[in-house]
């Protein structure tokens, strides 16, 4: 296996384009007011949907090995920019982060990262564009850390 990654074209960074946003109903906000049971639920569901997402988003950027690259565990940053449509609020970096916490999930399930601990993902940075003409979408970009 290590001699097959020799071969294969140095990887700074990839970056993938996802034509969705995360389900605002995660918001920290809005959990206050939810039974527990009903947040799990919708959570799991996000993170099922997410990871049907960054397959698809993976498979548009094509490269084969990169799937068996991410999963060797080497320590990866995640930085994702969130493009809100007109109309709607964009959030702040705290709302970002628990909107997004089922989609990092979902990576680990995927076998990219083998966990989200600052060991695996030591960086995780979050931007929103509100009024964005590319909205409702967001881009991932993952880079390996050296």
């Amino acid at each position: 296996m290590f001699g097959q990654l020799r071969r294969l074209p140095p990887m700074a960074e990839i970056v993938l384009t996802i034509p969705a946003l995360p389900d605002l109903d995660l918001s920290a906000n809005r959990r206050r007011s939810r039974h527990y049971m009903e947040q799990a639920r919708d959570t799991k569901a996000e993170r099922l949907a997410a990871g049907v997402e960054l397959k698809i988003a993976m498979r548009e950027y094509s490269p084969t090995w990169w799937g068996d690259l991410l999963s060797l565990g080497m320590p990866l940053a995640l930085s994702w920019t969130l493009y809100w449509p007109k109309g709607v609020r964009a959030r702040d970096a705290d709302g970002c982060a628990d909107l997004l916490k089922p989609w990092i999930d979902a990576m680990k399930d995927l076998g990219w990262i083998k966990n989200d601990s600052p060991r695996y993902v030591p960086t995780v940075s979050y931007t929103s564009v509100p009024s964005s003409p590319k909205g409702p979408s967001m881009t991932l970009r993952i880079e390996r850390m050296t």
